[in-house]
């Protein structure tokens, strides 16, 4: 039985090998505008899918940057180890090889629990995206929140498989400052915003076209909860490591947990 979550006996474990699709979530998940396919309506007898995301193979090494007198050092190196450097971790993993900021979500599923009230929310904090990965459904709006006392100019991109499209630019918003950003894309489900002062800073999101989409934590574990039964494909997807996909077959009311294995890229 996983760590944190406790199921029922009747529940079944799905165990699925380890796979690494290129450039597939580019176009197998939905642009912006698709959410509006999806209808709200009570899950009578809805089933739930926990489970763990785990890592298999060697992690990679963390980019290392070292702080200058351009990126506030003064501030950033609060983050720093005792040389000076930030070390920006490429996998997240637990000392059980657990692997956090995985998003899972479902694919077509066109009708269930209601959609978010509100988007989700992006803060900048001790020269730190948190959370480093979101996963939300489209057409919400991410309302960015200014933590620091230091000039971030934040930029966000719509990534596609040969490049990225601008999607919006915040030159300050001051310490306290907050803004609000619609989040539609025109090709791409996937988005990643930086800091121009301090390259160490990076973000991503993950749009989905229904609210069936959560991110795995710091132990790799995750839960969807309030899902139609049927059976549903699962997706998850990870920055570096990329995406996969499995069926999973609910039976109402009933939880089933479900593990899932990615592998470290052949160069990490």
């Amino acid at each position: 039985m996983m760590d944190g979550y406790r199921g029922k006996r009747q529940e079944r474990q799905w165990r699925v090998l380890p796979v690494f699709i290129v450039g597939l979530v580019l176009w197998a998940l939905p642009s912006g505008g698709m959410v509006s396919a999806y209808q709200e309506e009570v899950v009578a007898g809805g089933g739930s899918i926990t489970g763990v995301m785990k890592f298999e193979g060697i992690v990679p090494t963390s980019k290392s940057y070292k702080v200058t007198m351009g990126s506030n050092p003064e501030f950033c190196q609060t983050i720093a180890d005792k040389k000076g450097f930030i070390n920006i971790p490429k996998v997240r993993v637990s000392s059980k090889l657990h692997l956090a900021d995985v998003v899972v979500f479902l694919q077509e599923v066109d009708r269930g629990k209601p959609l978010p009230k509100e988007g989700p929310i992006l803060a900048v904090d001790r020269c730190q995206f948190v959370p480093r990965v979101i996963g939300t459904v489209a057409d919400q709006n991410l309302r960015l929140a200014m933590r620091d006392p230091i000039l971030h100019q934040i930029r966000g991109w719509e990534m596609l498989d040969n490049g990225r499209l601008p999607l919006f630019h915040i030159p300050d918003l001051g310490e306290g400052g907050e803004a609000t950003l619609p989040l539609k894309t025109r090709r791409s489900s996937i988005i990643k915003w930086s800091c121009d002062q301090h390259s160490f800073m990076e973000g991503w999101l993950l749009l989905t076209a229904n609210p069936y989409v959560t991110v795995s934590d710091d132990h790799g574990l995750f839960r969807l909860t309030d899902i139609p039964a049927g059976t549903h494909t699962v997706g998850a997807w990870h920055p570096v490591l990329g995406y996969q996909e499995t069926k999973i077959t609910l039976i109402a009311g009933r939880q089933e947990t479900l593990e899932l294995t990615f592998v470290s890229p052949s160069n990490p």
